[in-house]
């Protein structure tokens, strides 16, 4: 009888850790935090419900992460950088929103799940508005004030200035709405502080190029680096805006991507929905090492603090991005360790974590548009949220 108790007894232990260690495999990934955001206005980010301070309708729930895309075929979504598998070309970052849904309705959920037949639902990534900040002709890229277009200018040979412009998902503007852009390119202008008025004395009007999709200019400017002035106006009615541009060397198209196989060319794609069925834990995009430990994250996590600081700093905007959502992913990968934290501690660790990733996405918007006060202003969000998580989890 002994035996047998015993080996019953292994046995049970047995089954108890392969159960254990199932759970540990099954367990679903860490999703990004949930994120609030307004319907007409998705620059508005907000870290709990509220309203839109625009247009005062009640804020909606999003979770967003950034993925890699391929720049020509958009539909292609993939939760790690590498090349697109159509064209070849290098995929580029962008911001997505996640969901879930199932084949049998076409409602929207912010959870993985279970559909009402059983099976699981389908993770989706869908290019956020905004969320495709790439140039695409190696020029400098901006958002406009409008919080609709996107500019990008380029200097690819001496004395010849391109403007090309795009729409909230970093499309071309079609040719219908190119030719009500109004534009011009000043390259030499004096600001006279005590009256505060700018006069420019070398402009040339950007007109739409024959057969092509962007404005141009012939420019008085030679020498590098090249200083000048896009003053944009989005049709007729619309305000003007100010873009400033410093080519230290002139641009660079692309390079064409070798030719694909003609396996490859023949064979469909997988959906995007289907390619991202189980939507990963976010990815810095950065090419970061996750530390093993607590503390080696919370360490890590100070360093690309101060990464953040010394490029605003240095006024390097367009790179922040890069240590802010690394930081981002440290911040999200600390939530399982809440709790391991006493109450106290925890009360302060949580809101400090979602800060910390609002404060990344914030700092990506605001690093596209170059505006100084708004890069600090998100930073003092992203510091603040950093220095409290280090005061909880050390």
């Amino acid at each position: 009888m002994r035996r047998v108790a015993s080996a019953l007894c292994v046995l049970m232990l047995l089954i108890a850790a392969t159960s254990a260690q199932e759970r540990r495999v099954s367990a679903p990934p860490k999703l990004p935090p949930l994120s609030y955001t307004c319907a007409h206005h998705p620059d508005v980010l907000e870290d709990k419900p509220g309203v839109c301070p625009l247009c005062k309708l009640a804020l909606v729930p999003v979770r967003l992460d950034s993925s890699w895309m391929c720049p020509v075929h958009t539909t292609i979504i993939e939760t790690e950088r590498g090349t697109c598998r159509l064209c070849r070309r290098q995929l580029v970052p962008v911001t997505v929103s996640l969901t879930w849904s199932c084949r049998s309705d076409n409602a929207e959920h912010l959870e993985p799940g279970l559909c009402s037949d059983g099976s699981p639902r389908i993770g989706q990534r869908a290019l956020r508005p905004h969320g495709n900040h790439n140039p695409r002709h190696g020029g400098q890229f901006f958002m406009a004030p409008d919080n609709w277009h996107h500019i990008e200018g380029a200097y690819p040979t001496a004395q010849a200035f391109r403007l090309y412009v795009y729409d909230d998902y970093g499309r071309p503007l079609p040719a219908s709405q190119l030719k009500d852009v109004e534009a011009r390119v000043v390259t030499k202008e004096t600001f006279d502080p005590a009256t505060r008025k700018t006069t420019e004395l070398s402009a040339f009007p950007l007109r739409v190029a024959r057969n092509r999709a962007y404005l141009e200019a012939r420019v008085d400017t030679a020498a590098l680096p090249a200083e000048m002035t896009a003053k944009v106006r989005f049709g007729r009615n619309g305000d003007e805006h100010r873009f400033d541009f410093t080519f230290d060397a002139l641009t660079k198209e692309p390079a064409a991507p070798a030719s694909v196989p003609q396996a490859a060319k023949v064979t469909p794609a997988a959906p995007a929905a289907t390619a991202a069925a189980a939507p990963a834990a976010s990815q810095s995009g950065a090419g970061l090492d996750m530390p093993a430990t607590m503390a080696g994250i919370v360490s890590e996590l100070q360093r690309k603090n101060t990464e953040v600081r010394d490029l605003i700093a240095r006024g390097d905007f367009a790179a922040v991005w890069v240590p802010a959502f690394a930081a981002k992913d440290l911040a999200i990968s600390l939530e399982p360790h809440l709790a391991h934290l006493q109450t106290g501690k925890r009360d302060v660790g949580e809101p400090a974590l979602a800060r910390v990733v609002r404060g990344a996405w914030l700092l990506d918007a605001a690093g596209d548009v170059g505006n100084r006060q708004q890069i600090e202003a998100a930073y003092a969000t992203f510091s603040a949220g950093v220095a409290d998580v280090v005061a909880a989890f050390q």
